[in-house]
């Protein structure tokens, strides 16, 4: 059955149609290289300290139905991170899925710097493995030598971040045995990223947003996704955070603060979402577009 947007012709949004889509914070994907299972919805950590901040973060995620947790070495809180997945012990690791990330000052030696991760995280392997950025100057080498770690068992997948279409499609060229699972780039309404997101789908590799809440910076922007919000009984962050859940995109949304985390994970069950597509006129007061920081980055 198809659904019309609550709006109506008021709707400058341009819904082509609502669908009642059925996920859940269970839900999980198959990557389409690899055919591994990720789920669809989890724990940013980006600025949680690891002074405690980070552990408390993701105990209260994982006591509230999160499976996924993201974290880096640049980030300065995978013991943290670590700790808490040990000791939330009612969860078998197996279910628990563990992103980290190689820091861009350790292209050199990515292999040792995940043994370093490991330790950190009081794990024998990553779910997902990184290249956190394409500032390393040598992404080749170092993509190739993500794989040789991957052959090791010490990630089950390898992917990279922030990349854009041009860094990957050099990559490609490279002629390297396997292409990233996974891209994870900013992503999230006002930032819609049309032209990477076509060539990842076309070249299978799934995508992982993160600041699905725009930085916080946009939400209060537009009265119309105010009005949408209320139509769906939902805040305006919860109905960012669904769109991106929606369109099948992996999505992160970081807080350390208890009541954010379960808010930002109730977002599922019956309430539909429109689903925006953005051409000409459409939505065209949200997409910001944004220029690729690292494309000179590539060797």
């Amino acid at each position: 059955r198809i659904f019309d947007c609550p709006m109506g012709a008021q709707c400058s949004l341009q819904c082509l149609q609502w669908f009642p889509v059925q996920i859940s914070i269970d839900t999980r994907d198959r990557l389409p290289s690899t055919g591994n299972m990720i789920p669809r919805f989890g724990l940013g950590t980006w600025l949680s300290e690891g002074k405690g901040e980070a552990y408390n973060a993701v105990t209260i995620a994982l006591r509230n139905g999160y499976r996924l947790i993201d974290t880096a070495a640049l980030y300065n809180n995978e013991e943290d991170v670590g700790r808490a997945i040990k000791e939330v012990s009612k969860i078998p690791r197996n279910e628990i899925y563990v992103v980290t990330k190689l820091d861009p000052e350790e292209h050199n030696n990515p292999v040792k710097a995940l043994k370093v991760s490991l330790r950190k995280l009081g794990l024998e392997y990553v779910d997902l493995y990184l290249i956190h950025s394409p500032k390393g100057k040598q992404v080749v080498n170092t993509w190739n030598a993500l794989i040789k770690a991957k052959e090791k068992g010490l990630a089950k997948d390898i992917g990279v971040s922030n990349f854009g279409v041009e860094q990957l499609e050099k990559l490609k060229q490279s002629g390297c045995s396997e292409m990233p699972a996974v891209n994870q780039i900013e992503l999230h309404l006002w930032n819609q990223q049309n032209e990477t997101i076509k060539y990842l789908k076309e070249n299978k590799i799934a995508v992982m947003g993160y600041c699905p809440l725009g930085r916080l910076k946009r939400l209060n922007s537009s009265s119309l996704v105010d009005d949408v919000a209320k139509k769906c009984n939902l805040t305006v962050p919860q109905l960012a955070i669904r769109w991106s859940v929606q369109k099948g995109y992996i999505t992160i949304p970081k807080s350390s603060n208890e009541n954010r985390i379960k808010e930002n994970s109730n977002i599922f069950g019956k309430c539909i979402i429109p689903v925006i597509k953005r051409g000409k006129r459409r939505s065209k007061q949200f997409d910001v577009k944004r220029k690729n920081k690292h494309r000179k980055y590539i060797s």
